[in-house]
């Protein structure tokens, strides 16, 4: 109804927004209803630019009312005459009309009365049929077309405001798939022009890609499609916030919203590879943090993305790559098998830039390998090896850019060495060797101490023999290349070592005893070469005459040093001496010079400082301060070792030799054994040698016997024998004994049986009676019959000659080296008595043990009475107990023995088991012979 104070030049502007009055087309026919609406649409434009006219013209019209009204009086605008209302009804348009008559109608909806869009657009673009919906958004499309060719921008944003904020922001979800269609049905309008209104078209999309519905979602997608696809590359300053929605749609449950998110993917795709201005840099923030997000629809976007982003030839990803290379090799351990095989050809591809890349960053990419080959999936270890095996062969660095990081990368190698995969160990077996190869063949700096802290750390932490054995070639190939710097080292890297002495592995043990050896060749020499001025010499091993010894070995600290630390180790550890001894000593014999490790250890187990031991050529013993003193057990087990490996052994050939030669007489035969035949042989190497060890071998009186008959030293071989008669005559002598025999029929004294047929020699009479001085200390076994089979037939050689045996005088020369060697000998024979009193003494067993005269051995069989017992006799009472039965076909039992303990009655010590055990362990029973206590009251009988 009219009212006095209604102006109507206020209303103009509303009434020229408003749209012309739309007629709908029945739903039945669909044919008419298309062309109705396309012939609508044609009116609707042209009733739409007409009222963009009114609408430039309706602010000059409105400013002139109100000057109108400034100038004219208050009481004229008081009284409006009635029929203002229908004049000015019948002045509008009919569009206006229509539009005036719509705001007085109940809205459906709250729609704004500034806005830009016709009531009926608006109430269509909100309705939940589509068909509405999309009718609305052509008209959106043909306004904002008008629009663009007045370049009215001003309008333009007051669409898109109206739909990002009564749209694409309403409760009603219709409501938000209208904003949505008419944002990009404005951007199809706009065409080339959208880049300029992104600011306010892409955040409201962006915004429901959140929506809780899923149509809003799909429709969200749909319409930055469509904004993409006429924008083109001018969205790429917004990638990251489309690159965030994209994670969202990829990750979304529907399964057409993921559809939809595909195709949006390859759309952006295209227009980032057509493009010269995308900006890696910026992306790359975005990229890190969501390469860590185990969703396999969000790997599979970034796997596309990154191989994508590396195909565009502006784009060098490989100065990226350390940034997502750990997320890549993640996406290697994934349940969804395209995304595994994915990442592994994009891994792939980065590898072969890699290899023709000229410029590599090797730190962070280490870090990252590293880290992998730790991984508890296959793939990820094998992958991450063999990208260490190209870093170390990359052409261009030539592997030296790798050593600030060697210590790291050969940890990551040695965890692999021992994986149950047999490709991941072969693969990282063949990465060390060529890690080692290339630290060796460098010649640039690097540091050594993190290097040796992971070896160490894999020597004492690791039991696997792959490991031990790749981390000793390590320590070996560093103490060849800088000897010098490894000094300070060796302190804490020798009891490492040392330990893996005791490993079960054979191949462990042997490898330790090379990098043992190399140490203890690190001393440096210098000598003069023409042509080569002055270079570093290293004592190495050699055999045959003009060898070393230890007087003149010049290289001794560290050669000295390793011996004793292994001597050290055996003293501690009885059962690595018996278990692998001989192993350690023949090995480090063929690394080393077998007689400066002969030497050099008989002086450090037994230097005997003080007492008179000289050596043949006068000199005094060395005295070496500060060295660990020994056990005379310990030092008696291990002359023993060495002997039987000097005796047996085919590493010590050179060492047998030497010893042969050095008592080869040059007197031209002559009939004294004393005369200056034996002055000249003092002088040669042999005799030194012969010398040095002779001292040693004392704590062993059989190995002292054998190390005379091997350097032929027969005059002091039967001097001992006379001196037999004085010994504890123990079980365990007489199984050195028989054992000796039995090594007399080796080919390692095959001289000494032809030596045995040279009946006219000056020697013969003194080897023969040191083989028949064996023969009486042993009982009647079978090396008793061996050795009296072999006599006897030198003797029938003898007879059936007819060549008397010659005198010779059996005792040596006064002052003479065979005198001093024997005073020697009873030193230290003196002194193992001392010890064995004291340790009966202080174990409360009474009794002298040397007392051996009341003591009878009786061959079994043969002194057994008839009802099967063996006998012995003691203070000529005879005593019995049974015999073992013996298998069908096998020889009698060797030899029976009843042993007393001066005044101790051995019965009663029979019955006192500990005190029997310490006998049995004190005299050597222990080691080696079968011994038996029957239930603490009689002893069985002892075997050989």
């Amino acid at each position: 109804a009219p009212s006095p104070s209604l102006d109507l030049s206020a209303l103009l502007p509303l009434l020229l927004l408003a749209p012309r009055p739309l007629t709908m087309a029945p739903s039945g026919d669909q044919p008419q209803r298309r062309q109705r609406t396309s012939a609508h649409s044609r009116q609707y434009a042209q009733h739409a630019r007409q009222d963009a006219r009114r609408v430039q013209a309706a602010p000059q019209q409105q400013q002139q009312h109100q000057s109108q009204q400034r100038v004219a009086a208050a009481p004229a605008i008081a009284t409006v005459p009635s029929n203002v209302s229908s004049s000015a009804a019948t002045a509008v348009p009919a569009s206006s009309a229509a539009a005036a008559a719509a705001l007085h109608q109940p809205p459906q909806h709250a729609i704004s009365v500034e806005s830009p869009l016709p009531p009926a657009v608006q109430r269509c673009l909100g309705d939940r049929a589509y068909d509405k919906r999309k009718n609305a958004a052509l008209e959106i499309e043909a306004l904002v077309k008008s629009l663009q060719e007045t370049n009215n921008t001003a309008m333009i944003h007051s669409v898109l405001a109206v739909l990002s904020k009564d749209f694409c922001t309403s409760m009603n979800a219709n409501y938000r798939k209208g904003g949505l269609i008419g944002i990009a049905a404005t951007a199809i309008g706009l065409m080339g022009g959208t880049r300029m209104y992104l600011d306010a078209m892409l955040p409201p999309v962006l915004h429901c890609f959140d929506d809780p519905e899923a149509r809003v979602r799909y429709y969200a997608c749909e319409s930055l499609y469509n904004i993409a696809k006429v924008a083109r590359t001018s969205i790429l300053r917004f990638f990251n916030q489309i690159f965030d929605g994209l994670t969202k749609l990829f990750a979304d449950v529907d399964v057409d919203v993921k559809n939809g998110a595909n195709l949006l993917d390859r759309l952006i795709k295209d227009i980032v590879t057509e493009s010269d201005r995308f900006d890696v840099e910026q992306f790359l923030p975005l990229l890190q943090n969501y390469i860590r997000r185990t969703n396999p629809y969000i790997r599979q976007l970034l796997v596309g993305w990154i191989t994508v982003l590396d195909s565009v030839p502006d784009i060098s990803m490989i100065d990226y790559l350390p940034d997502f290379l750990d997320g890549l090799f993640n996406m290697l351990s994934d349940s969804n098998r395209e995304i595994r095989q994915a990442a592994d050809s994009a891994l792939s591809d980065f590898l072969t830039e890699v290899r023709q890349s000229t410029v590599v960053e090797f730190g962070p990419m280490v870090s990252v390998l590293v880290s992998q080959c730790h991984s508890k999936e296959r793939l990820n270890r094998l992958t991450a090896l063999t990208w260490l095996a190209e870093l170390i062969h990359h052409p261009h660095s030539g592997g030296d850019a790798l050593l600030p990081y060697h210590a790291e990368v050969l940890g990551a190698i040695m965890r692999c060495i021992s994986d149950g995969e047999a490709e991941i160990r072969r693969v990282s077996e063949q990465t060390d060797a060529d890690l080692l190869v290339m630290v060796r063949d460098t010649a640039s700096g690097f540091e050594l101490s993190p290097l040796l802290d992971t070896l160490t750390t894999e020597l004492v932490e690791k039991d696997d023999v792959q490991t031990k054995m790749a981390a000793l070639r390590w320590i070996n190939m560093l103490l060849e290349k800088r000897k010098g710097d490894m000094a300070e080292f060796i302190p804490n890297l020798l009891p490492v070592l040392l330990r893996q002495l005791s490993d079960d592995s054979d191949a462990v043990v042997i490898l330790t005893c090379q990098v043992l050896s190399r140490k203890a060749l690190s001393d440096k020499r210098r000598g003069y070469e023409g042509g080569r001025g002055w270079i570093e010499k290293r004592t190495l091993p050699r055999r045959g005459r003009g060898a070393m010894t230890a007087d003149d070995d010049e290289g001794g600290e560290q050669f000295q040093m390793v011996l004793n630390a292994i001597l050290g180790l055996f003293a501690s550890d009885r059962r690595l001496l018996e278990a692998r001894g001989s192993l350690i000593v023949r090995k480090l014999c063929v690394l080393l010079n077998a007689r400066s490790v002969y030497i050099r250890m008989a002086e450090t187990l037994s230097p005997l400082k003080g007492m008179a031991g000289t050596s043949l050529d006068g000199s005094q013993e060395r005295d070496r301060g500060g060295e660990r003193q020994y056990s005379l057990e310990f030092v008696s087990a291990m002359v023993q070792t060495l002997n039987l490996i000097l005796l047996t052994a085919p590493e010590l050939h050179g060492l047998r030799s030497t010893l042969a030669e050095g008592f080869v007489r040059s007197d031209g035969g002559g009939d004294n054994v004393n005369d200056g035949g034996e002055s000249k042989r003092a002088d040669s190497e042999g005799a030194r040698v012969f010398s040095s060890l002779f001292r040693c071998w004392c704590h062993d009186p059989v190995a002292t016997f054998s190390l005379c008959l091997l350097a032929r030293a027969y005059d002091v071989a039967f001097a001992l024998v006379k001196r037999f008669s004085s010994l504890e005559v123990t079980v365990g002598f007489l199984m050195r004994m028989d054992k000796l025999v039995q090594l007399l029929e080796s080919p390692i004294f095959v001289h000494l049986r032809l030596q045995l047929l040279d009946v006219e020699s000056p020697d013969h009479a003194h080897l023969l009676k040191s083989c028949y001085g064996i023969l009486m200390l042993l009982p009647q076994s079978d090396a008793f019959r061996i050795l009296n089979d072999r006599l006897a037939a030198v003797c029938n050689l003898r007879d059936n000659l007819g060549i008397s045996p010659k005198i010779v005088d059996d005792e040596p020369r006064p002052g003479s080296d065979t005198v001093k060697l024997l005073i020697r000998f009873d030193e230290v024979t003196e002194m193992h008595r001392r010890a064995g009193r004291e340790r009966r003494l202080g174990s409360g067993i009474t009794g002298s043990m040397s007392d051996v005269a009341d003591t009878k051995i009786v061959v079994s069989g043969g002194g057994s009475d008839n009802k099967g017992y063996d006998t012995y006799q003691r203070g000529g009472m005879q005593q019995s107990v049974p015999q073992k039965a013996n298998a069908p076909g096998q020889p009698s039992p060797s030899v029976t023995f009843g042993m007393s303990a001066g005044g101790a009655n051995l019965g009663d010590m029979t019955q006192n088991p500990p005190a029997m055990s310490e006998v049995c362990s004190r005299t050597g029973i222990a080691r080696g012979a079968a011994i038996g206590v029957v239930d603490g009251k009689g002893v069985r009988d002892s075997r050989s």
